[in-house]
């Protein structure tokens, strides 16, 4: 169990920063307030930062298949936590469909030591080795279905899965231990201290914590990055009052 070892060894405790200030809707004015500074600060220094899209994911594919360091167009990160209710495929999967112009790429932010969210990243991305179809369709089977959040059971799943690939077990072990492996420790080491939140889209370099977007609103919300990113103070205030209002699970606007 090398390879679940490995992966564990690079897990952390997360969700902090300005999540740690993230209430329920109908949080008092002064509070919301505040967590919008933390928003705010934190867009800023998004935006400071280079962009520099495909760095740290030439080796990664979209969520077609199609592979990051062929593709020309707009890269998006979704970021995941196969236990959240809120972590969706099928949303990114028809925005994916629908804009053949983006590529989403998921990135993985499981929790917990031994969790379930860590095994389920580590099969999602040795399934999606052999076929795409059969990993997205056990990211939806094992997703939790209410918001309690509660587990489950991939083992079934991921047997159904593999066998619908028609994987063997001699290659699955191995692309489990090795691509998987690397993948999931990649996104665990890089969403330290940067991650607070999922699902947590990353859009022209900016993060977008505990937004849950259709399919519909992506392509929307992507231009409302491109203008802040080019100094747009419209397109800024509504990317940080869209993200305060996602943290605050309320309705995004």
């Amino acid at each position: 169990m090398m390879w679940l070892h490995k992966a564990i060894m690079l897990a952390v405790a997360v969700f902090v920063g300005f999540a740690a200030q993230a209430a329920h809707a109908g949080t008092p004015a002064a509070d919301r307030v505040a967590l919008e500074a933390g928003v705010r600060a934190e867009v800023m220094k998004d935006l400071a930062a280079p962009y520099r899209p495909t760095e740290g994911l030439s080796e990664r594919s979209c969520l077609d298949g199609r592979p990051v360091r062929d593709f020309q167009g707009d890269l998006v990160e979704y970021w995941a936590n196969l236990e959240c209710p809120y972590c969706g495929v099928q949303e990114p999967v028809q925005a994916q469909r629908n804009n053949p112009g983006m590529c989403i790429v998921v990135r993985h932010m499981p929790t917990g030591e031994y969790s379930e969210s860590l095994k389920k990243a580590l099969s999602y991305e040795a399934l999606k080795k052999f076929s795409i179809n059969a990993a997205n369709l056990f990211w939806d089977k094992v997703l939790p279905k209410n918001t309690l959040g509660i587990p489950v059971p991939y083992e079934g799943s991921l047997l159904w899965a593999s066998q619908e690939a028609a994987i063997s077990p001699d290659a699955f072990a191995e692309a489990l231990t090795n691509e998987a492996a690397r993948i999931v420790n990649q996104d665990i080491a890089t969403g330290q201290g940067r991650i607070v939140s999922t699902p947590t889209y990353v859009l022209e370099g900016i993060r977008f914590s505990a937004c849950d977007f259709t399919a519909a609103e992506l392509p929307a919300v992507l231009d409302l990055a491109k203008k802040a990113r080019q100094e747009d103070g419209e397109a800024l205030e509504r990317v940080i009052k869209m993200i305060t209002d996602g943290l605050l699970n309320e309705k995004t606007s």
